[in-house]
């Protein structure tokens, strides 16, 4: 993970640099802009005894490609992104059969003992392909609608606790995980002034393959930092 986030790093800063080529007569000056979103998962339709955290960070980095359209205060963009996903819960993911299921973690070892735990979490990693029509005014205020589609490239989940038989502390990450959906996709909005906007994403398809896990989706809402 941490060479990916190298990669797409580099990528972001190379596309700095790329946009230093400027056109003219229009608002849309960098054809190439970067940016970051920092936002929020709330978790819909949890199962029934399962809840997830209010609080599940996230982050989305990208570079995007402006298309102006005319003299307009109006542009297409487009471009390629890569956004990571926490979602904690009061569970814990297992497999049985080919099925997937968030199985509730219990307050008391086998034996008979307290079990307390510091986290367990689904964490999702997506190559996305964002597109969008953006409006903005000389003044700085700007407004994006769009859509993305993702791949997913990785999908693990991490328990940090006691463990659940005999009551030790325990770290355990599991990875390469079934039944997770290998394509997200869903609309997205931005608005704000200048670098700074509000964003959101609904995602339409849910996390897990049909009848093969829970139906859950996340929606994001957070701060959004680009430039263009």
């Amino acid at each position: 993970m941490k060479k990916i986030l190298l990669s797409v790093i580099c990528m972001m800063v190379l596309s700095v640099m790329v946009s230093a080529q400027r056109s003219s007569g229009t608002l849309f000056k960098d054809k190439i802009a970067t940016g970051i979103d920092i936002f929020n998962d709330l978790v819909m339709d949890a199962p029934d005894g399962i809840k997830f955290r209010g609080f599940n960070p996230g982050v989305n980095i990208y570079a995007m490609h402006n298309f102006p359209i005319g003299e307009s205060s109006f542009a297409f963009a487009a471009g390629l992104g890569l956004g990571m996903h926490n979602m904690f819960s009061n569970s814990i993911l297992k497999d049985t059969s080919g099925v997937s299921f968030l199985s509730k973690i219990p307050t008391k070892t086998t034996g008979g003992e307290d079990l307390d735990y510091k986290k367990s979490k689904i964490s999702l990693t997506y190559v996305d392909v964002p597109a969008e029509l953006r409006f903005k005014t000389e003044s700085g205020f700007r407004v994006a609608l769009g859509f993305k589609v993702g791949y997913l490239i990785n999908a693990h989940t991490k328990y940090k606790g006691d463990d659940l038989e005999d009551g030790s502390k325990t770290k355990i990450k599991v990875s390469q995980l079934p039944n997770f959906q290998t394509w997200r996709f869903g609309p997205t909005m931005q608005i704000g002034y200048k670098w700074v906007n509000l964003t959101g994403f609904y995602s339409v398809s849910k996390v897990f393959e049909e009848n093969f896990g829970p139906g859950i989706y996340p929606i994001s809402l957070g701060l959004s930092l680009r430039p263009f």
